[in-house]
């Protein structure tokens, strides 16, 4: 459900940087989300065959799609479009805040469903993603501190 949710977060934030964004890439996370929706209604109806476990992996496969494509989105105003405050700000905003919550919603759900996940995997990820954003942040901040400080 997260990810079908994140593919709609991102249609509806690429509406909204249209001058930035390909035309067609709204349209192509519209129909990830559906696709997710439709993934969902498929494996409730073969969850005989398909265990809990199995469902796990192929759902942390399109989280790993999803969150590969806000990054993708990233990248993509960076170095593309060479928008580089859209860039910070994206990253910033949408980007680990987003990581952050999928990372720490799918370690909890493995480790209530039973799947064997290496120990370090979650306090690691967070310590990554955590020191990624403060970062982010403090780029974000420090340009426009420093800005104000050289024009004086």
């Amino acid at each position: 459900m997260l990810s079908s949710d994140l593919f709609l977060l991102l249609s509806l934030l690429t509406c909204l940087l249209d001058d930035k964004i390909p035309k067609a890439l709204p349209y192509v996370f519209q129909i990830a989300a559906l696709s997710g929706f439709g993934h969902l209604l498929v494996s409730k109806m073969f969850l005989i065959e398909f265990d809990e476990t199995m469902r796990f992996w192929y759902n942390l496969f399109y989280l790993g799609v999803a969150l590969a494509s806000v990054v993708g989105v990233n990248i993509y105003l960076a170095v593309t479009k060479k928008a580089w405050t859209l860039a910070k700000t994206w990253s910033a905003g949408v980007t680990f805040p987003t990581m952050l919550i999928s990372i720490s919603s799918a370690y909890n759900y493995g480790y209530l469903q039973g799947v064997p996940l290496p120990p370090l995997l979650l306090p690691l990820l967070l310590v990554v993603s955590f020191a990624m954003l403060t970062v982010t942040i403090g780029v974000l901040l420090g340009s426009r501190v420093f800005g104000k400080s050289r024009r004086r």
